[in-house]
């Protein structure tokens, strides 16, 4: 079973935040700096409590349902087999 969205109606999370909704599907749950690169790498969108600011700004949040997607994009469901496309000959 997929836990990720525990009734959760969230558009905009911190990473901490995050990496508590991530403690029932992910074990162990990466870290702050992990998870920023990650999310960084996949485009997902993030916003500053201050985006004017030149330098820190704030908190930053990022976007929840894509969070949610990029996960359920890249997790085997429980039960089936990961499996490897052919090899090319």
């Amino acid at each position: 079973m997929n836990d990720f969205n525990v009734n959760s109606t969230a558009r905009l999370a911190t990473l901490a935040q995050l990496r508590v909704i991530l403690k029932n599907i992910l074990d162990p749950v990466p870290s702050i700096e992990s998870l920023r690169d990650t999310f960084d790498k996949a485009g997902i969108p993030r916003y500053k409590s201050n985006p004017t600011a030149k330098r820190g700004g704030g908190i930053v949040y990022y976007s929840v349902p894509h969070v949610e997607k990029f996960f359920r994009s890249r997790m085997v469901p429980s039960g089936a087999k990961a499996t490897r496309p052919p090899r090319a000959a």
